[in-house]
């Protein structure tokens, strides 16, 4: 689950008033696994501030929606923010649009050099892998059982491209979900550029089945992602 925090900076609306400014809010990010335990990953701001003269959030940035919308490969944010105004401190009030890759919060990065990533011990019920990535030169992924040795066919054909959703595929028309249920590992070996997720889905179309946040235009009308039912 996702989270935006509005964290208060100061100062004070009586102070804000008194100098004709504006309080800062920023907006950071922080996710949850149980809907319970929330933890931000670092202090970096999300959405901030503007503080040039006659910018729109030049104060007071506040979070507008519970969750991002998706936007085909992007997630779209809204945030409020508050322009600096000399007449009446808390005025002129706009609504902001940011967007961000789909799942592009953070990503494995390879740079200059081969970067090689192992996954703790998985199982799955899927047919397809396919990789959100940035990959200028070439990603490779290999198959390997519970105590880490490859597994005979298992090693991916080389992908190449900036897409959020890449299919991996496999010599001789294998197939991954042969290996379903079973207690695997992935090796991803990437020559340059980011791997920021990866899933298995039963459809080639490559959806996920995670939930879809906000909602947004083409989503299944569940809140799940999943094709349509006129593609199902």
């Amino acid at each position: 689950m996702l989270g935006f925090f509005n964290v208060w900076q100061g100062p004070s609306n009586s102070v804000a008033a008194e100098h004709g400014i504006q309080k800062r809010n920023l907006i950071a990010v922080g996710y949850s696994r149980d809907g319970f335990h929330w933890d931000r990953a670092g202090t970096d701001v999300f959405i901030g501030d503007d503080r040039t003269d006659g910018a729109w959030n030049w104060g007071n940035i506040q979070s507008v929606a519970g969750g991002p919308l998706i936007v085909g490969d992007e997630l779209y944010f809204y945030a409020s923010g508050r322009r600096k105004n000399d007449d009446f401190w808390d005025g002129y009030t706009s609504t902001g649009l940011f967007s961000l890759r789909r799942d592009g919060f953070a990503s494995m990065r390879a740079e200059g050099t081969s970067g090689t990533l192992t996954t703790r011990v998985l199982t799955f019920d899927g047919q397809y892998l396919f990789v959100n990535a940035d990959v200028p030169e070439s990603l490779r992924v290999e198959v390997l059982d519970e105590s880490g040795k490859p597994i005979d066919g298992y090693k991916s054909l080389a992908v190449k491209g900036d897409s959020t959703k890449l299919l991996i595929e496999w010599p001789g028309h294998l197939l991954l979900g042969d290996l379903a249920g079973r207690k695997i590992r992935l090796r991803f070996t990437l020559d340059s550029g980011d791997l920021f997720s990866f899933w298995i889905s039963p459809w080639i179309s490559g959806e996920s089945r995670g939930a879809t946040a906000g909602g947004g235009p083409g989503l299944h009308p569940s809140g799940w992602d999943r094709p349509l039912p006129s593609a199902q």
